[in-house]
């Protein structure tokens, strides 16, 4: 019970405008992204943004939010970009522009992990890097244990609660909190709920839905992946387990400490900053 309620204070807290937002980083001057759209391994309907030259680096969000507020909002993007790569970032299915509105029993298996394949088959392209935040690093850890094609992978803001498939207490705070939104309560974590999709252009279905992808990939799963992998949660993240278990984890695997929790490390310069030397390391 403590856990959940622990849950339930981070919902409450996704209320306020995250801290990139209010203390952006230091935006390279360039050219918007431009957006585009594919239909995706089914037919769905995927919204995604593209920006820079070199090698591409796919960019993955968090639950309930979308590639502007998690990416190009802090300008995380921008300097991914800036320092030589392409970068791609979808809306994830059941996310801002991707919308799909389907019960959760509904949703194909692994849906936003095969959303990631059927987009760089649709750009005829193989990723140099997966970056993810949050379910954004948990899809990126399906996209590779699916694909075997990440190159590298950047797993912001989860740590070894990842590798526990018997773990439930995340999606259930995420669900009840979803059912009391969508019931009109009047709670903290219900209203939280209704203020991100109102802030990213999302919906409660398609966040409903979307647990259904929001999977964790087991210890001895983990252990068979073989490619460069850095870790990065704030100092005071346990939302999702520890980072420096999960590094211990995946062979090989490089952590980084951030300044902040789970919802404020996405402002600490140190992120980008940490990405971009991991990812210039492999050139």
């Amino acid at each position: 019970m403590r856990r959940l309620a622990a849950l339930f204070l981070a919902l409450t807290a996704m209320m306020a405008p995250p801290a990139c937002a209010t203390l952006p980083l230091t935006e390279p001057a360039m050219t918007a992204p431009a957006t585009h759209a594919f239909n995706s391994f089914d037919g769905t309907p995927i919204s995604y943004q593209t920006l820079g030259e070199g090698p591409p680096v796919l960019l993955l969000h968090g639950f309930s939010g979308n590639a502007e507020i998690n990416w190009f909002g802090p300008g995380i993007a921008q300097k991914i970009a800036a320092a030589g790569y392409q970068v791609i970032a979808p809306d994830l299915r059941g996310h801002g522009a991707s919308s799909y509105i389907a019960p959760e029993a509904g949703w194909p298996r692994d849906a936003i992990a095969r959303d990631q394949i059927a987009l760089m088959k649709h750009l005829a392209q193989k990723p140099y890097a997966v970056v993810g935040y949050s379910m954004g690093s948990l899809s990126a850890l399906r996209y590779h244990l699916l694909s075997r094609g990440a190159g590298r992978l950047v797993l912001g803001g989860i740590g070894d609660s990842a590798a526990d498939e018997t773990n439930t207490d995340r999606n259930t705070a995420f669900r009840a909190a979803l059912d009391a939104a969508v019931r009109g309560d009047d709670t903290p974590a219900a209203r939280a709920m209704l203020a991100r999709a109102r802030a990213t252009g999302g919906s409660l279905e398609g966040y409903r839905g979307a647990l259904s992808s929001r999977l964790y990939t087991g210890r001895d799963l983990l252990e068979t992946f073989d490619l460069p992998v850095l870790v990065l949660t704030g100092k005071d993240d346990l939302d999702n387990g520890s980072g420096p278990r999960l590094a211990e984890i995946i062979p090989g695997a490089e952590y980084t400490e951030l300044t902040g929790n789970h919802l404020t490390a996405v402002g600490d310069p140190a992120l980008p900053e940490a990405v971009i030397a991991f990812l210039n390391s492999g050139r």
